[in-house]
Parts: C-alpha cells; sequence; structure tokens
C-alpha cells in the first residue's frame, strides 16, 4: 500500500513538472511573438490631384495602421464597399500619407471629400501603385463644347445661395477636389446676379453623379467675381443685356 501511494504521487509529479514546462515553453513562445512595426511614414508630396482614390471593398479602413496594436475599425468592409460604389462625390477620397510594415505591407491613410471618413488602408505590397483596398479615380472627366454651347449666352437661372450646384459657382465642379475648409463655392451668393451674362469656355461630367458641369465667364467685368463652376442644369439661355 505504501508502495502504490510513493508511486502516484511520483507519477502525479511527474504530471506536474510537464505541464508546468509547457506552459512554460508557451509563454515563452508568446513572449517572442511581436506586431509587425513601421518602418516608414510620411506625407505624400505628388501632385494632389493624382492622389484622389476610390475604395475597393476589399479592406476595412482603420484609426492607424492596420496591424498596430489598438487599431480600431473606422469604416466596415461593408461601408468600404457602400463608399466604392457612392453616386455622391462627397465620398471621393484623397491620399495624403504612407506608411510601410517590417512585413512589406504598405498602407496609405486617406480623407473623403466631405472629411466623414478619415484613416488607414491596406495598399499592397508597392508604394509604386494604389493598390488592395484602393485605387486610382478620375473624379471628372472633360469633355467638348459644342457650337452651340460655344456660342450661346447663358444666364443663372435661379440666383440664390442654394448649395446644390445650381446656384452658386464653384472654384472647382463641386466635391471633385478636395479643400481643406471643404467649402470650394467661388462665390455662395448669386441672388444680385440675375443680369449678369455668361459664356461657356469648359464643360465635364462628373464621375459619381454622371450631371455635367460648365465653366462660366462673365460678359461684363462686374460680374467676373461668380466666374467659375456650375451644373449645366443650373443656367438658362439668355439674350444680350440691353441698357
Amino acid at each position: 500500500m505504501k508502495f502504490s501511494v510513493k508511486k502516484s504521487l511520483f507519477v502525479s509529479l511527474a504530471a506536474l513538472g510537464l505541464f508546468t514546462a509547457a506552459a512554460s515553453s508557451n509563454a515563452s513562445a508568446k513572449a517572442k511573438k511581436s506586431y509587425p512595426h513601421l518602418t516608414a511614414n510620411k506625407v505624400l508630396s505628388t501632385n494632389p490631384y493624382n492622389r484622389n482614390v476610390n475604395l475597393t471593398g476589399k479592406n476595412a479602413l482603420y484609426n492607424k495602421v492596420g496591424t498596430l496594436p489598438g487599431t480600431r475599425v473606422v469604416a466596415t468592409k461593408t461601408t468600404a464597399k457602400q463608399i466604392a460604389s457612392s453616386t455622391n462625390s462627397k465620398d471621393n477620397l484623397r491620399a495624403y500619407r504612407v506608411a510601410t510594415t517590417s512585413k512589406g505591407s504598405v498602407y496609405y491613410k486617406v480623407v473623403s471629400f466631405d472629411g466623414n471618413y478619415r484613416g488607414w488602408v491596406y495598399g499592397g505590397k508597392s508604394t509604386q501603385a494604389f493598390a488592395g483596398g484602393l485605387k486610382p479615380y478620375t473624379t471628372f472627366t472633360e469633355g467638348t463644347l459644342t457650337d452651340n454651347q460655344k456660342n450661346t449666352l447663358y444666364r443663372i437661372a435661379n440666383p440664390g445661395i442654394a448649395n446644390d450646384g445650381k446656384s452658386a459657382t464653384y472654384t472647382e465642379p463641386h466635391f471633385t477636389q478636395y479643400t481643406l475648409n471643404r467649402d470650394d463655392r467661388q462665390i455662395d451668393n448669386t441672388t444680385t446676379y440675375g443680369d449678369a451674362r455668361f459664356h461657356i469656355d469648359q464643360i465635364g461630367t462628373r464621375t459619381r453623379e454622371g450631371d455635367t458641369w460648365v465653366h462660366i465667364v462673365a460678359t461684363d467685368p462686374a460680374y467676373t467675381v461668380a466666374d467659375g463652376w456650375i451644373m449645366l442644369a443650373g443656367l438658362t439661355p439668355a439674350s444680350p443685356v440691353t441698357k
């Protein structure tokens, strides 16, 4: 009986020793595990117009580079897909920082043109081209004026203060380029511009909405402050002003 107890005690201690060794080994392995670290993080200095991008929906948007500890999701893959297929130019994005990790992954920091989304998204394995969760994007495509459009005088159909693309004029077609103050209006109140007459000298189409925008130039120097971009739908043909 004494022999049996001693043998049982010996087996128990041996098992405990093996368990302790295994636990120690696992703890050691975990201690050795480390997150990838950043090897570069810098501001992009290339032409801003060449950094307009769209999400692909393949990757989420994060508050910091996705492999770093403490990272949280800013926009899920589902939201990223919705942004990618959005029909509103406010969801256009500009890439402005790039980071690389010790694992060779590239991440870009982006901001939507209305400022509602800002964060990091996986961008592939090379800093030479956008890939992974984002792709280059053309926000506006220039077109060609017809002879009729070139030779017609126009006026703003409904002068006023509405920020709808049809009353105000803009430095660029609305939300086709990123601006820090997010207000790209050239003039925000055209109430007193009912008598102004304009020529059209440029035309094009916004990618997301598919609507037509034109650049107008006043015939009277008194109204040239309003020279800028406006939706073609916001104009109506007009006869010259007679005095």
